[in-house]
C-alpha cells in the first residue's frame, strides 16, 4: 500500500513536470515568432508654402428692410377703423388707420368760420378806408384852397390813419385766422394713417376700439426697396472697415459679396462699432440673422490648408511626413480664411509635406506612425 501511494505521488510529479515544460517551450516559440508590421495609413498630404493671406472674421448680422417705419398717432383718439393686416401689401398714400376725427371736425369748422368772418372784417375796413382816403383827398384839395382850417385838416389825416390801422388789424386777424385753420385741417389729417411709401405690412399692433397716443406704434411696414445687413463689431476691427469695402453675406444660395454702405459714427452703449451694407436682390426675411465674413487684414508667412491642423484645447499641431512616417509638429495659427488657408508658425519649412484631413482623419494618427501618400 505505501509502495502504491509513493508511486501515483512520482507519476504527479511526472506529469506537472511536463506541463511546465510544454508550456516553457511554447511560450519561448512565441517570443521568438516573426511579429507583422502594421499597415502604413493612407494619407492626403499638400506642401507648406510662404505667401500671404487676407485675414477674415465672422460676425452676425441683423437684416433689416432699407425702409422700414413704425406708424404712430400724433394725437389722442380712439381707433375707428383698420383697413389693413400683416402681409398686405400698400401703396404709398393707402388709408390703413382711421381716428376718431369728431372734435376735429368741429375744430376744423370753427376756424373756416373764423376765417369767413375775418374775410368780412377785412372787407369792411377795406371800404372805410377808401372812403376816409377819398375824404382826406378832398380836404387837401379845400386846404390848397385855403377854403378849411388846419385843425379840420388834421382831423382828417387821423381819420384816415385810424381807418388804415383798422385794415390793418382786420388783415393780421384774417391772416391769424388761416393759420388756425390750417392748423386745425392738419391735425384733422393726423385721424387718417397713410402709407408712407409702397410697402409691406410687417405688424399691426391696433384693433378698433384701442386708444391710440403719440409715440404708440400704430401700424409697422416695412419698403419693398431692397434691404439691408446691420453688423456690429469690436472695436479693435472697425479700423478695417470703410464705406465701399466688400464684405460676403451667406445667403441660400451661398456667399453673396456686398458692399458696405454706411459706418455709424459712434460705438453703442455695449462699446460695439456698427455698419451697414445693402442687399441687393436678396430673399432674406427682415429680422433674421446672417452670418457676414469682414475682411481684416493682410497676415504674411508659412501656408498651410486649413484642414491640415488638429486644434485641441490645449494645442494645435500638424504632421509632417518624412521618411514614410507621420511626425508631429506644434504650431500656432495666427489667421486664416474662409478659402481654406491658414498662416502658421513653429518648426516648418517651405517645402514640407503635411497630412491634409478632416479632423476624425488626423486623430488617427499618431507620432511615428507609418504612412502612405495617397490622393
Amino acid at each position: 500500500m505505501k509502495a502504491t501511494r509513493i508511486g501515483g505521488a512520482v507519476l504527479s510529479v511526472l506529469v506537472i513536470a511536463g506541463l511546465v515544460a510544454v508550456r516553457a517551450q511554447r511560450a519561448q516559440e512565441k517570443a521568438h515568432a516573426p511579429t507583422l508590421a502594421p499597415a502604413p495609413v493612407a494619407v492626403a498630404v499638400a506642401r507648406v508654402r510662404t505667401g500671404q493671406l487676407q485675414e477674415a472674421r465672422r460676425f452676425l448680422g441683423e437684416v433689416a428692410a432699407i425702409d422700414e417705419s413704425p406708424l404712430a398717432a400724433r394725437i389722442v383718439a380712439q381707433v375707428v377703423r383698420v383697413t389693413v393686416r400683416e402681409g398686405d401689401r400698400v401703396r404709398r398714400g393707402q388709408v390703413m388707420v382711421e381716428l376718431d376725427s369728431r372734435e376735429l371736425e368741429d375744430a376744423v369748422a370753427a376756424a373756416e368760420a373764423g376765417v369767413a368772418a375775418a374775410h368780412e372784417g377785412v372787407a369792411a375796413a377795406e371800404q372805410g378806408y377808401a372812403t376816409e382816403r377819398d375824404a382826406t383827398a378832398r380836404d387837401q384839395v379845400l386846404l390848397n384852397a385855403r377854403a378849411i382850417a388846419r385843425e379840420q385838416w388834421e382831423r382828417s389825416q387821423a381819420s384816415l390813419a385810424t381807418s388804415r390801422a383798422r385794415l390793418e388789424a382786420a388783415r393780421a386777424q384774417l391772416t391769424t385766422g388761416s393759420r388756425g385753420l390750417d392748423s386745425a385741417r392738419t391735425r384733422r389729417g393726423y385721424a387718417v394713417i397713410q402709407a408712407p411709401f409702397d410697402a409691406v405690412v410687417s405688424a399691426r399692433h391696433v384693433s378698433p376700439g384701442d386708444l391710440a397716443a403719440p409715440g404708440k406704434a400704430l401700424i409697422t411696414v416695412v419698403g419693398t426697396g431692397g434691404l439691408s445687413v446691420r453688423v456690429k463689431v469690436p472695436a479693435e476691427s472697425v479700423a478695417a472697415i470703410a464705406v465701399g469695402a466688400t464684405i460676403r453675406v451667406e445667403t441660400a444660395g451661398g456667399w453673396q459679396p456686398v458692399h458696405v454702405s454706411r459706418v455709424f459714427p459712434a460705438m453703442d452703449a455695449s462699446r460695439l462699432a456698427t455698419f451697414e451694407a445693402d442687399l441687393p436682390g436678396s430673399n432674406l426675411v427682415p429680422g433674421s440673422t446672417v452670418s457676414v465674413e469682414v475682411p481684416l487684414s493682410a497676415v504674411a508667412g508659412l501656408l498651410v490648408p486649413a484642414d491640415a491642423v488638429l486644434e485641441s484645447e490645449k494645442a494645435q499641431v500638424v504632421f509632417v511626413i518624412a521618411g514614410g512616417k507621420a511626425r508631429m509638429v506644434a504650431v500656432r495659427r495666427v489667421a486664416h480664411d474662409e478659402g481654406g488657408d491658414a498662416v502658421v508658425t513653429g518648426a516648418l519649412h517651405e517645402g514640407d509635406l503635411v497630412v491634409v484631413g478632416r479632423p476624425s482623419r488626423l486623430m488617427m494618427l499618431t507620432d511615428g506612425a507609418a504612412v502612405q501618400i495617397g490622393e
